[in-house]
């Protein structure tokens, strides 16, 4: 490697343009409306919304003819007769805005493209704190982290384009501090907000990280400049308090709680929900350290690897940093920390087999701020080694570069469980699926799919699952009213078929004819009155 100023810059552009390349080339000739998760699904269709002109919130007549709600896919609630996301909206607006100008057909590039954005930022902030060989070496490291490139590439998902905003906020930061000119404070507030919005359940550690940075970075802050910092964030977080209030009802709504309240008369209750939300799974250290030795050690060890010789360099180096250094590394290490406390208490299973330990579960993507901070320590501590100029030293680096490289590759694509190889099988298989489910069933039908929802919403209603009796009463009026109901389900067999017909939808008024079976291990069955 050279590592003069054009051949920097070529590197750099290099890079970045194999990056997005890389992740983009998933979505190549992918169907348009499936996807691997309800998330996806969901972020897909409400921002194909917004992009054709429509309102966020679509109308699901059918729901007001009910006594409960229970017309929507996975991911999505249903407000005051509308089916809107279950998740954050700053996505689905973003995108929204994104497919509006260059049409619905690029939603799925956004993401890949805002790794434009991330590595730059990424690339400029450890130039400008360490120097140009760290800098080029540490973004290497970022374009093949597992984390970074598997959710760039399944580009639906909030937490790429979080992490991408929220470099950019903090290269804004850093400029705030150098340079000392006003617009760099609202380019940061406003990078911010757009990133609080995209993910708002990030907000605690932010705004802590942030409140770190003041302390340490105060000699160097221009408190009137500060106002213009709070400015940025609120225009960019302000479409999100409006979607809010216009889909939910509620300006500080957030995320998965659709019409949250802050009881603001009641300190006790108060306190109480923001206690739940800044530590939303609680404190459970056996479940931190499980997690943490499955997905920060065990899923990609060469990554832990380096990880860890390049924080083991660091300590060995503390003294020697500069005090601007020490301020960056402080506030990286905690938001590291709220992150392993924060998602480490979670016990959960994306995956059906739930001993899995894999790039799709959620962890992962939480986690992408966490993965990518700590390649810093590995790039300064390869630069170093490089910059001993031993032959053997250097071939080594390029050889352990070259290692990360091919590992995270084979992790990415070719994980037997979901990789994005097997992803691409599982979506075009959803497709095949969907047609024959569509060809089988009529336009204004209503589908129970438990989590098979992949395969035909948004072109057929769905209702994920029949937990009450009341649910099936549900059925009987839709059946009642001229609505054809159907369900997805694991193949069963005559004997069990019977059993469920005879004892537990006789009760309702209902029976199930099958109309098509040997989808795999799935049939289509049809509800019929008595």
């Amino acid at each position: 490697m050279i590592f003069g100023v054009w051949p920097e810059r070529l590197t750099v552009a290099g890079l970045i343009a194999t990056a997005v390349v890389l992740y983009s080339s998933f979505s190549w000739g992918l169907p348009a409306s499936r996807y691997n998760s309800p998330d996806e699904a969901a972020n897909a269709y409400f921002a194909g919304r917004l992009a054709q002109g429509q309102t966020l919130a679509a109308p699901v007549p059918l729901n007001n003819k009910l006594p409960a709600p229970i017309i929507h896919p996975r991911s999505t609630v249903v407000v005051q007769g509308n089916l809107v996301p279950a998740s954050f909206l700053g996505w689905p607006l973003l995108a929204g805005a994104w497919g509006r100008i260059f049409g619905a057909g690029w939603l799925p590039f956004l993401t890949p493209l805002g790794a434009i954005l991330g590595l730059l930022c990424f690339y400029s902030i450890i130039r400008e704190l360490f120097d140009r060989r760290t800098a080029v070496i540490s973004t290497m490291l970022l374009v093949f982290l597992p984390a970074y490139w598997y959710y760039h590439a399944r580009s639906l998902f909030h937490n790429a384009l979080f992490f991408d905003l929220l470099l950019a906020s903090a290269w804004f930061m850093l400029q705030s501090l150098r340079q000392q000119k006003s617009w760099y404070y609202l380019g940061a507030g406003l990078a911010v907000g757009l990133a609080v919005a995209v993910r708002t359940s990030e907000i605690f550690w932010i705004l802590s990280s942030g409140l770190l940075w003041l302390v340490l970075s105060w000699r160097q802050v221009k408190p009137r400049y500060l106002p213009l910092l709070g400015l940025g964030a609120l225009l960019g977080f302000a479409p999100v308090l409006w979607a809010n209030y216009a889909v939910y009802g509620q300006v500080l709504s957030v995320g998965y709680r659709a019409g949250l309240k802050f009881p603001l008369s009641d300190l006790r209750a108060t306190t109480s929900l923001l206690g739940e939300l800044i530590l939303p799974f609680g404190f459970h250290p056996r479940a931190i350290l499980s997690n943490t030795y499955n997905y920060l050690l065990g899923l990609s060890w060469w990554w832990a690897v380096l990880a860890t010789g390049g924080l083991a360099w660091l300590l060995a180096r503390w003294r020697g940093l500069s005090s601007e250094q020490r301020a960056f590394t402080l506030k990286g290490f905690l938001a590291c920390l709220w992150l392993v406390v924060l998602y480490g208490s979670w016990s959960f299973h994306d995956n059906p087999d739930p001993q899995a330990i894999t790039l799709g579960t959620s962890y992962v993507r939480y986690w992408l701020p966490l993965y990518a901070f700590l390649l810093w320590p590995a790039g300064a501590f390869l630069s170093w080694l490089w910059g001993l100029k031993a032959g053997w030293l250097r071939a080594a680096v390029a050889g352990l570069v070259g290692v990360y490289t091919i590992l995270s590759f084979t992790l990415v694509f070719y994980d037997p469980q979901e990789g994005l190889l097997k992803i691409r099988a599982n979506i075009k298989r959803f497709e095949q699926v969907g047609r024959a489910v569509q060809q089988a069933t009529e336009p204004e039908s209503v589908i129970v799919s438990g989590n098979t929802e992949k395969n035909y919403w948004p072109e057929r209603q769905e209702i994920v699952s029949l937990l009450n009796p009341s649910d099936y009463q549900t059925v009987r009026q839709l059946l009642e009213a001229g609505t054809p109901v159907y369900r997805f389900h694991p193949t069963w067999s005559p004997p069990d078929l019977r059993y469920m017909n005879e004892r537990q939808l006789a009760q309702a008024g209902l029976k199930l004819a099958p109309v098509r079976l040997g989808f795999e291990d799935h049939s289509l069955y049809k509800f019929l009155p008595l």
